[in-house]
């Protein structure tokens, strides 16, 4: 009974809309964190109680998402990379934690996610806020990898967000991260998208600090998967500094990050 009550007061928190939409997104976060807390402890065993409590933080993880988003001329991108753990459906996606697990996924076809360094000791905060890295498998399963609501860019998608910076006067510099950077240059991040540099791995990892992949979707489904890649090009003539996007395609052993757009 003290349990059900507990459940029921963490429920029944109200958001402050008159807050920041930082404060908003604290809240939030503290809310879900309580109640994923309460869940994987065990405090609540009626199944009526994990089902009001599973409903509940899919709706917390949808309003941190929304809170977490951004217009861009006609499109709505969230500002942080993907983190799921689950397909749209609810099923979970395995999390490769050795090369040779990735390695296997990708053999066997079947979906796979994991941080940058696989190894949880060698896993520190920065990192895990990158995201989680998804194989083309995870990408292209018919569960759905992208939340209700949202779904996975193109590159039409991608090519557009890069052609209304250009017509607004504005560059991939104004969508970079101004943190994390390892190769002497910084975005600004005055648009809001937060690109971070948070590399890409296939057998082992590479990139951190210094470039960011992110997948494309494309249907049918073909034998390699079409991704951009976004990177500070020392090799394009001036400004390289405005950053660039290389529109490319891979198979199964790449693990990139995702960002989703408003359906």
């Amino acid at each position: 009974m003290k349990s059900f009550f507990l459940f029921f007061c963490i429920l029944s928190v109200n958001l402050n809309y008159a807050q920041s939409k930082k404060e908003q997104i604290a809240n939030l976060s503290l809310r879900l964190d309580s109640l994923l807390l309460l869940v994987s402890s065990e405090r609540i065993a009626h199944e009526k109680e994990i089902i009001i409590a599973n409903e509940k933080i899919s709706a917390l993880e949808e309003q941190i998402r929304t809170n977490k988003s951004i217009q861009v001329g006609q499109q709505n991108w969230m500002t942080e990379n993907l983190s799921v753990s689950t397909f749209r459906n609810g099923d979970l996606i395995p999390q490769a934690q050795s090369d040779e697990a990735w390695k296997e996924a990708g053999f066997n076809k079947q979906a796979a996610w994991c941080y940058y360094n696989l190894s949880v000791e060698d896993l520190n905060i920065e990192v895990k806020n990158y995201g989680k890295l998804y194989n083309s498998y995870a990408l292209n399963d018919p569960r759905g990898l992208a939340p209700e609501g949202w779904r996975l860019p193109t590159e039409g998608d991608w090519g557009e967000l890069e052609n209304h910076l250009f017509l607004s006067e504005r560059n991939l510099m104004d969508a970079f991260s101004s943190e994390g950077w390892t190769n002497g240059y910084v975005g600004n991040n005055t648009i809001g998208l937060n690109f971070q540099p948070a590399g890409w791995r296939d057998v082992g990892c590479g990139g951190l600090g210094s470039e960011m992949c992110f997948w494309a979707y494309q249907s049918p489904v073909g034998e390699s998967t079409p991704y951009v890649s976004l990177f500070f090009d020392e090799n394009r003539p001036c400004p390289y500094e405005s950053g660039t996007l290389v529109n490319r395609s891979t198979s199964w052993i790449m693990g990139f990050n995702v960002r989703c757009i408003r359906e």
